[in-house]
């Protein structure tokens, strides 16, 4: 098993073009737009166009902040509401953010379905949990909050809020024990 860790402070952030919220991108993974899976954080200053991503697969969950609703002209409005509470919509829709609050900061998995099955799954951490790594899975791991460690085989890393880890069981099953206290969404990737 191989394990990727991605502190806060390499997580490259970029203001957006509209100037109403920026997007830390935590990691992708495939060349460039032609990307397989992206995960982003977006903290959200206004209400405004919210970027479409056609042929994609989207899952969300509020981490701070709030609350904020998503408006589509051919889907229901989804809002954001509670936190760490994942929604799943698709990409392509063309929709409006609607921030009800001062801000709104939204964790973002993208995948192309054709590529990968993902599941957002956002937790309260409290001791320690067991991530199954079968062939073809992976897990990224981004504590919200709190502080963790996570151990895989023979390595060891240490998670502060913001930080993330990727864990690829590349080509062999194994199993990652991730432990402490906070917040954690975790997202499970699995090849087609």
């Amino acid at each position: 098993m191989r394990v990727l860790h991605i502190p806060r402070e390499q997580q490259i952030e970029q203001r957006w073009r509209n100037d109403g919220g920026s997007t830390r991108e935590i990691v992708r993974v495939g060349a460039g737009e032609d990307f397989d899976w992206r995960a982003s954080v977006a903290r959200i200053d206004a209400s405004g166009p919210f970027s479409s991503f056609p042929g994609r697969l989207r899952s969300s969950a509020l981490l701070d902040g709030g609350p904020l609703t998503l408006i589509a002209e051919e889907s229901p409005p989804i809002t954001f509401e509670p936190r760490m509470r994942a929604f799943s919509y698709r990409g392509d829709e063309a929709r409006s953010a609607l921030l009800l609050g001062t801000h709104a900061e939204l964790f973002n998995l993208i995948i192309r379905p054709d590529a990968v099955d993902a599941q957002l799954l956002p937790r309260p951490l409290v001791g320690s949990m067991v991530l199954f790594c079968p062939p073809g899975t992976c897990w990224l791991v981004y504590l919200v909050s709190g502080s963790a460690e996570l151990r895989a085989g023979e390595q060891h890393r240490h998670l502060g809020s913001g930080d993330a880890a990727l864990i690829d069981a590349d080509g062999a099953s194994g199993r990652a024990v991730l432990d402490g206290g906070g917040e954690v969404v975790l997202a499970k990737l699995e090849r087609r």
